[in-house]
């Protein structure tokens, strides 16, 4: 069974503490002479969030920038831990956040697939099959065989998009879906990720394309300064947003 639950949840940034100080404030101790108290400052980023994700749940994130959402996205994937209260899930997950995370520049295609792979438990049987599907899709053709430091922008997302797309979710999370290359790959992309979609027990997508919302999504939770102020039908909450100007 596939769940997220998170409960009276809070989350903060610190942005230096005590080993840390701002180059404003070092440069101050030295003009004046005097030793500046270096208390820790911090961004309250989510604010006593509780939601209950159970199989079948489509939930689209919705909020200007700096609302949250992506926060909140790390945190139901376990990237982040709250301050304050409980998260409890269960189920295999898949993020869509930053496709180049646990690249390394030197490795060729294939090998980036042996690397990333163990950071997400694949197995060797698992990771065979991924190969030649990541080969296939990504159309990367002898690329493949080259260190990602003479790619493009567009061959990174392709090999990091074939490969996370992929794989089958239990949960699904996506910070924004991205373009993928020229109009024909785009198009095949699409096809792609939709069936990753319909196939995960839950997906919880951050978006500010309202018809992707509605394409994806059948309940809403709408974010301001790391509050929920709105959890209900997506076009209720779409409404709900727009009507905040």
């Amino acid at each position: 069974m596939a769940r997220i639950d998170l409960q009276n949840v809070s989350l903060r940034y610190p942005l230096y503490g005590e080993t840390t100080k701002s180059m404003r404030v070092v440069l101050a101790g030295l003009v004046t002479g005097k030793r500046a108290e270096n208390h820790p400052i911090y961004v309250e980023a989510l604010k006593d969030i509780s939601i209950n994700l159970s199989e079948g749940s489509r939930l689209g994130l919705i909020g200007a920038n700096g609302a949250g959402k992506s926060s909140l996205l790390r945190l139901m994937a376990g990237i982040f831990q709250p301050n304050s209260g409980t998260v409890r899930r269960e189920g295999h997950i898949v993020t869509m956040f930053d496709l180049s995370y646990g690249m390394d520049e030197e490795a060729n295609g294939f090998e980036n697939i042996d690397i990333v792979s163990v950071v997400l438990g694949i197995s060797r049987f698992d990771l065979d099959r991924i190969k030649n599907d990541v080969a296939e899709f990504s159309e990367l053709g002898e690329a493949l065989h080259r260190p990602i430091k003479t790619y493009s922008a567009g061959m990174r997302v392709r090999l990091a998009f074939g490969l996370l797309s992929s794989m089958s979710a239990e949960i699904l999370l996506i910070d924004e879906i991205i373009g993928v290359g020229d109009a024909s790959f785009m198009k095949k992309a699409s096809a792609r990720i939709s069936k990753q979609i319909q196939e995960a027990k839950i997906f919880v997508l951050a978006s500010h394309a309202e018809s992707v919302l509605r394409d994806f999504c059948t309940t809403g939770l709408v974010m301001s300064e790391g509050k929920a102020v709105f959890h209900g039908p997506i076009e209720d909450a779409l409404k709900f947003y727009n009507s905040r100007g």
